[in-house]
């Protein structure tokens, strides 16, 4: 019986690993893996540290490893786009354009990523083992190993993952020293503190969390014992404080030293002075203030530089941290201040108070959202003892859980719901309580039916949506299939279609034109899509016609173009696009106009399409992420020409 309690965490594991990376075939590039990996091959290969310092030096280096090994060709360190550290332009040369094969360099990277899931999903089930035991460990675990949204980011080459991992160490480490300060329980959280740190700049939020965890802590009246450099001891009243503020001041410099050495102990982040950023210092300091409109009309607010750039000022005359990572704070925090987002049709600049709850209603599996109602409904029914004995042991992944959802809920940065990933596994966690109950006499059976069902029904869910994790949404938006409605980018569309798209075309279109409008950062041409781009210059960089005849054909178009979100005709077809929709049809009839008009024009033609289109069902949806219509040409020709109607 111990070797099988032994053995069912392990498989779990084993199978956790396995869902999560065998997807890689079938899950395209999305739009940030291009960057987070050449990023990292940059950081080894060159020991320079400009190309996207603000995602987080851990992940990326980690994911660059295997590229080390292998026999492929990398860039030359150089030139214009090096100068201008313009790591997109770098990404597609490794990927696309040296003759790498971009399916093994994504396996390669996203596989040392789904280690990193591993033991994310290891430590939620010793976590709750250590809490509620055997019972209380696997059901964590098995809600985790089988959340869609930890399957989908745990192989992907992105920092959200490392996140999430970086902060269950250092809640973990931080509140064991504040029961026990030990050398090597300092030094353990110093090290969890360095990783969380150099996994992604939210880590800035354990600071506040830290001091809420030492505060509930010191509220118990038990002493804390010490025992360092073989002397040992008890603390007990006020002098705990400034024991564990001790301690902890030592295990933050612990983390400064690992945070210099993933940098190579070198202040500047380039060898050479005539290299810079992407955007100057003087810009991301908010020198001036920075402008951003607020729901997109002409009424603009004023971000003027606060305490993220009056700490990176001084760092940076002291030298403090590193340059790159000074530099990655600041850039953070200054594209938080506004970020275009869409959320159920509307599109703003500093996000929505609701956007975070919604998407975690409607994103999180309903059997994963019920058995957080029949954790809290334990709590409620159990002793006033034990409740009172679990919340507080719980007390760093609650105090965690209220903090970030405070902090998410008032960030000006909705693009995406995996912002939200961390508080899974803190969640999963705690609802292990409900595994303590079932040793009690009382209803047991029931809690036992009641469990077993909720994990089934939520692996059910999850495996119904494999291999497309990413844009898993519940039945209360009709599945992933009617997501869109309220929420595209990160979140369901990161580009990662193009794969399955291929095996529908080869199966479905017949000598057809093809037209596609896609967002991300794949390159259709690898899978030999023979497209006609419209309608996404911004994510297209081969050679195109800005203004190409649309034809009846097989059009193809991911939904968050679909919605148009980077677009200039966002929402509803107003009479003031179609009269610029008109007089630049007139005006472009006459005479060729400059490549400007003509973008602007092919811009509003292709907001006037997707006007008619979703009007119009589709005929299929690929991988939940790209509708594909087809379309006549006297289709075409009401899209276009037809009188314009609200």
């Amino acid at each position: 019986m111990l070797l099988l309690r032994r053995i069912i965490p392990l498989l779990l594991l084993a199978l956790f690993g396995w869902m999560a990376l065998s997807t890689s075939s079938r899950v395209g590039v999305t739009f940030d893996e291009t960057a987070h990996l050449t990023a990292g091959y940059s950081y080894w290969s060159s020991g320079e540290y400009r190309l996207q310092p603000e995602n987080g030096n851990l992940p990326q280096r980690l994911a660059a490893i295997p590229s080390l090994a292998k026999d492929i060709q990398a860039p030359a360190w150089e030139g214009e786009a090096w100068t201008r550290a313009d790591v997109w332009w770098f990404g597609r040369e490794l990927f696309f354009h040296l003759g790498n094969d971009t399916a093994n360099l994504l396996l390669a990277g996203r596989s040392m990523i789904v280690l990193l899931a591993v033991a994310l999903v290891a430590l939620v089930y010793f976590w709750s083992y250590k809490l509620f035991g055997h019972t209380g460990g696997i059901i964590s675990l098995g809600f985790a190993i089988f959340s869609p949204h930890l399957l989908a980011h745990g192989a992907l080459i992105t920092s959200d993952i490392a996140a999430a991992l970086g902060f269950l160490l250092a809640l973990g480490s931080w509140w064991k020293l504040c029961h026990h300060i030990t050398t090597g329980r300092i030094a353990f959280a110093g090290v969890a503190m360095g990783i969380l740190a150099l996994a992604k700049y939210s880590s800035a939020l354990f600071a506040p969390i830290a001091l809420l965890i030492l505060f509930v802590r010191c509220l118990r009246p038990t002493p804390i014992p010490w025992q360092l450099f073989g002397h040992r001891g008890k603390l007990s009243g006020a002098r705990r404080i400034p024991a564990i503020l001790g301690g902890g001041i030592v295990a933050a410099v612990l983390a400064i030293i690992i945070i210099w050495s993933a940098y190579g102990f070198r202040y500047f982040a380039t060898q050479s002075a005539d290299q810079e950023f992407t955007k100057p210092w003087s810009e991301i300091l908010m020198k001036k203030p920075r402008l951003v409109s607020e729901h997109l009309s002409t009424k603009t607010t004023a971000h003027h530089a606060g305490a993220v750039q009056k700490f990176v000022s001084w760092s940076r005359e002291h030298h403090l941290l590193p340059e790159a990572y000074l530099y990655g704070l600041a850039f953070t925090d200054y594209h938080a201040r506004g970020r275009l987002a869409y959320f159920a049709g509307e599109y703003r600049m500093t996000g929505w108070l609701e956007f975070f709850p919604v998407a975690f209603a409607l994103k999180t599996t309903i059997p994963a959202l019920l058995l957080l109602v029949l954790t809290f409904i334990v709590f409620a029914r159990s002793k006033a003892i034990c409740r009172a004995r679990w919340i507080y042991r719980l007390t760093p992944l609650l105090v965690f859980v209220g903090v970030y959802w405070a902090f998410t809920i008032t960030s000006h940065l909705n693009i995406g719901h995996r912002h939200l990933l961390p508080i899974y596994p803190a969640l999963f966690i705690v609802a292990g309580v409900t595994g303590s109950r079932i040793g009690a006499r009382q209803r047991r059976g029931l809690l036992i039916a009641a469990l077993l069902l909720l994990l089934c029904w939520h692996g059910i869910e999850s495996w119904k949506v494999r291999p497309h994790y990413l844009t898993y949404f519940n039945q209360l938006t009709g599945g992933p299939t009617g997501g869109h409605r309220y929420f595209v980018d990160s979140s369901l569309d990161w580009g990662q279609g193009l794969p399955d798209l291929k095996t529908w075309l080869v199966e479905n279109q017949h000598d057809e034109p093809l037209f596609l409008s896609y967002f991300g950062s794949d390159n259709p041409q690898r899978f030999d899509l023979q497209a006609t781009r419209i309608g996404d210059l911004y994510f297209d960089y081969s050679p195109r016609q800005l203004l190409p005849p649309l034809t009846g054909g097989v059009y193809c178009i991911s939904a968050t173009m679909l919605h148009r979100v980077y677009t200039q005709t966002r929402g509803p077809w107003s009479a003031d696009q179609e009269r610029a929709y008109r007089e630049a049809a007139v005006s472009l009839a006459t005479a060729p106009g400059t490549s400007k008009q003509q973008e602007a024009f092919a811009q509003l033609r292709f907001g006037r399409l997707c006007h008619f289109l979703q009007r119009r069902r589709a005929d299929a949806l690929v991988a939940n992420t790209i509708f594909v219509y087809r379309l006549t040409n006297e289709e075409i020709d009401i899209a276009l020409n037809s009188p314009w109607q609200r």
